[in-house]
C-alpha cells in the first residue's frame, strides 16, 4: 500500500482549528496557549496519529533557504522528467521555507554553465546549489571555491567526485554500460559481433564505455567493432551509420540519441537489421520499440533523481547535519516492448 503523504503544519492547523503559530508553540512546548486549545491540539495529534518531523522544527524556526538547481537544456525529454520530480519536491517543502530556483544551461556548452554558478556564487543569494556538471573536471575548481564560500552544493545526474561536492544523487553509470553490454551480448545469440556509439567524452560517458567493455571482454567469442564517435551533428547523417550497421550484429548507443539511430535503422534491411540498445524513453523510441527496431533501452530514474536532489539538499538545510550517504545511487531499468508501455 501506497505511503499517505505527511501533513504539512499548515494543514494541520487548519484542521484543528487554530493558527500556526499556536500549533507551533504547541509542537515545540514554547508555551503561552490556553490549556483548552493544548488538549484540543494535543487530542487532534492523537487522533490523527500525526508525528512532528524535523521539517516541524524547520518552519518554527521561520527560516526561509534559496536553493538553486542548474542542468542542462538537452535532451529535452529526459530533462523535462527531472523537472517533474524536482517540482514535486518544490511543492512538499514549499510551505517548509525552502525556494527553489530552476535555471537551464545552454545544451551541453561548458562556458554558458560556469559563467550562471559562477554568478549564483556570486549574487550571495543561495544557500545552497545543486549541479549537474557539463564538465567535472573543469567545474570542480568552482564547486569547491563555492562550497568554501559557504554555500551548500551537490551534484546530480552527472557528478564531479573530486570536488567538495557534499553528494552526488544519480545513477551508477559504470554499472550501466555493464547492464548495457550484458543485455546486448545475450541478445546477440549465436552472433559475434558488437558495436559501441558514443559521443564527447565526458566523466558520465567514461563510465558508461568502461562498464560495456568490461562486460565484452568477458564474452570469449564476442568482438568489439569501432567505436563510433560521433558529434551531435554527425547523428543526423544516415551516411555515418551505414556502414556501421553491416559490421555489427548488435550496437549499444550510449547517448542519448538512441531515438535518432534507431531512425536510421528504420531505413536498413530488416534482416541484416542489428540488435539495438540504448538509454532512456521517449514516445519515438516507444514507437521503435513496437516496430521491433529498438531492442532495449536503460531507464535512469529520472524523475527520482530530480526529487532525491531536492529533498536530500533540503534535510541538510533544515538539519546542519552532514550528509550521511556520499552518493545516493538511483535505480536502472531494463526496458523492452513487453513492459515499455509503463515506461512513457
Amino acid at each position: 500500500m501506497e505511503q499517505e503523504r505527511r501533513l504539512t503544519i499548515k494543514e494541520l492547523a487548519k484542521q484543528i482549528g487554530v493558527s500556526v503559530a499556536t500549533l507551533d508553540r504547541v509542537l515545540n512546548n514554547r508555551g503561552n496557549v490556553k490549556r483548552q486549545t493544548y488538549d484540543k491540539v494535543m487530542d487532534k495529534i492523537k487522533e490523527l496519529n500525526y508525528m512532528p518531523n524535523k521539517s516541524a522544527s524547520f518552519l518554527s524556526r521561520m527560516n526561509d533557504y534559496s536553493m538553486a538547481i542548474v542542468f542542462p537544456e538537452l535532451p529535452e525529454y529526459f530533462w523535462k522528467q527531472v523537472e517533474k520530480g524536482v517540482q514535486i519536491a518544490i511543492d512538499e517543502f514549499r510551505d517548509y521555507g525552502l525556494n527553489v530556483t530552476i535555471i537551464r544551461s545552454e545544451k551541453y556548452d561548458l562556458d554558458p554553465q560556469k559563467k550562471i554558478v559562477q554568478q549564483l556564487i556570486d549574487s550571495g543569494k543561495y544557500d545552497a546549489i545543486a549541479l549537474s556538471p557539463n564538465d567535472p573536471q573543469e567545474m570542480a575548481d568552482l564547486i569547491d571555491r563555492g562550497v568554501d564560500q559557504g554555500i551548500a552544493i551537490c551534484t546530480f545526474n552527472s557528478d564531479s567526485p573530486l570536488s567538495k561536492r557534499l553528494f552526488y544523487v544519480g545513477c551508477d553509470y559504470r554499472i550501466a554500460g555493464r547492464l548495457a553490454a550484458d543485455a546486448l551480448c545475450k541478445f546477440l545469440g549465436g552472433k559475434t559481433r558488437v558495436g559501441l556509439v558514443m559521443s564527447y567524452t565526458n566523466f558520465q560517458m567514461q563510465q558508461k564505455v568502461t562498464g560495456f567493455r568490461e562486460v565484452v571482454a568477458e564474452y570469449d567469442h564476442i568482438e568489439m567493432v569501432g567505436p563510433l564517435k560521433l558529434s551531435q551533428e554527425d547523428y543526423e547523417s544516415p551516411e555515418a551509420f551505414a556502414d556501421y550497421f553491416r559490421q555489427a550484429d548488435g550496437i549499444y548507443v550510449s547517448s542519448a540519441r538512441l531515438d535518432v539511430v534507431a531512425k536510421h535503422l528504420e531505413e536498413y534491411p530488416a534482416e541484416n537489421r542489428p540488435v539495438l540498445i540504448g538509454h532512456d524513453m521517449t514516445d519515438e523510441t516507444y514507437q521503435y520499440m513496437k516496430k521491433g527496431i529498438v531492442t532495449a533501452t536503460i531507464c535512469q530514474d529520472p524523475v527520482n533523481q530530480g526529487y532525491l536532489t531536492v529533498k536530500s539538499m533540503f534535510d541538510h538545510l533544515v538539519t546542519g547535519d552532514k550528509v550521511g550517504m556520499k552518493e545516493n545511487i538511483t535505480k536502472l531499468e531494463l526496458v523492452t516492448r513487453e513492459n515499455a508501455r509503463y515506461y512513457i
